[in-house]
């Protein structure tokens, strides 16, 4: 681990950040494009998962060239491959829905934290389609003998994580049927779902659904295609909260401004606590600070709860955050986590099951030096950067995990904090 001393005090930013590509969909197409035999992936997202992912496939098989872009040829001979993901949630479930639809046998497992993280409803549901799985009471590691599935209708309760829908959809055209999936009971980030529909359309898949409930996909396979990939709502949410706490403007890009992307809810979450949110061409200056207490909803976007709640402490006392039911099944458990730091440097939580009330904010000002913990936790270690810039003397207990999804965040954030002011 290294410790990482976070600057501020700092108020009045004048700056900009450039946010990498999204991690959600250089996972998808990196899947969509092993399925289609082939396709180029531009201005992918370069960090730890999905390099991951990308090392993953190429072990299966699919050999994956990554410059500039990524690469990714028909599916030679391979077998036996045992398969390393890493931390990465995102990546295990979604190859493995691939994998059960692709001849040979295959192992994928992770780290610790990841064999702790559910797999099962996604497993069942490949049973049902047919596959042959072999698992560790529905966590990993997994292994897969590989073949062609008949595909057809089957249902899948998702519980945790949307992924596992994702997961079998990315398959489908594999299928000889198609798929026909019935979605029983409330769907977790459901907006992701649409991300994977739209890079299954980039890819020539036909995907059709019923609202939220029934999602068919046709037979007949993908081709390959060029991809780019948008940049990362989720990841500005960082450069986003900067502004809302330490005030003055902060713009933040490259973003597309129809994303469908879940997190782009961003906007509106935060223009409700006062703070000014300007669309540019590809871009989106934030004015702060936050001025009022504001409710959300986050039962659809849940990576965007830690930066938020760090807002939320550093408004007016009273927002309250719900929806945050599966946050502990994330990399950390982060409404545990991102509490416990927050109680740390003096915030007054009052805490549910799935909601959080703010009763008492951040203290502004230089304080004692306290330590906070990232928890291994890309978006925890990110979200007490921003803490520190109201609360200062914050050192975090390890900076590196940030890799994940943001490997140049420290020096994109040394670079935008430094432009703001100190207390005298």
């Amino acid at each position: 681990m290294t410790a990482r001393r976070l600057p501020g005090p700092v108020s009045g930013l004048d700056g900009s950040m450039r946010v990498p590509g999204s991690k959600s969909l250089t996972n998808r197409a990196l899947i969509a494009a092993a399925a289609a035999g082939g396709g180029r992936i531009t201005g992918p997202l370069d960090c730890d998962d999905t390099r991951r992912l990308a090392a993953a496939l190429d072990r299966a098989g699919w050999p994956v060239g990554w410059g500039d872009d990524i690469t990714i040829g028909p599916r030679g001979p391979a077998t036996g491959a045992r398969l390393d993901l890493g931390g990465s949630g995102t990546g295990s479930r979604l190859i493995l829905g691939l994998l059960a639809c692709t001849p040979g046998s295959f192992t994928v497992d992770g780290s610790p934290r990841l064999r702790e993280r559910p797999m099962a409803p996604l497993l069942e549901a490949l049973r049902e389609l047919g596959a042959v799985v072999t698992d560790r009471d529905g966590f990993l590691p997994v292994e897969i003998a590989g073949r062609r599935l008949a595909g057809g209708r089957v249902g899948l309760r998702p519980e945790v994580s949307s992924q596992f829908v994702s997961s079998l959809l990315l398959a489908a055209p594999l299928m000889a049927g198609g798929l026909d999936l019935e979605v029983v009971g409330p769907v977790p980030s459901r907006p992701y779902l649409d991300l994977t529909a739209r890079v299954l359309e980039a890819f020539g898949g036909v995907v059709t659904h019923d609202g939220d409930r029934r999602w068919r996909v046709a037979p007949g396979g993908l081709r390959p295609a060029d991809y780019r990939v948008e940049g990362d709502w989720s990841a500005a949410a960082f450069p986003a909260a900067a502004a809302a706490v330490a005030g003055g403007s902060v713009t933040v890009g490259p973003l597309a401004l129809d994303s469908r992307q879940g997190d782009r809810a961003l906007c509106d979450i935060l223009a409700r606590a006062g703070v000014g949110v300007e669309a540019g061409v590809g871009t989106v200056r934030f004015t702060g600070p936050a001025v009022r207490p504001f409710d959300a909803d986050l039962a659809a976007t849940p990576d965007l709860f830690p930066a938020l709640i760090v807002v939320a402490a550093a408004a007016p006392a009273g927002s309250i955050l719900t929806g945050l039911d599966h946050l502990k099944h994330k990399e950390s458990d982060r409404l545990s986590v991102m509490v416990a730091n927050l109680t740390r440097i003096g915030v007054i939580v009052e805490r549910g099951a799935a909601t959080v009330r703010i009763v008492r904010g951040l203290a502004r000002g230089p304080g004692g030096e306290v330590t906070v913990g990232a928890s291994d936790d890309h978006r925890i270690a990110m979200a007490m950067a921003v803490a520190g810039l109201a609360s200062g003397g914050l050192v975090l207990d390890d900076d590196r995990c940030v890799g994940k999804s943001f490997p140049g965040f420290w020096r994109a954030w040394e670079d935008l904090v430094g432009g703001g002011r100190r207390p005298a």
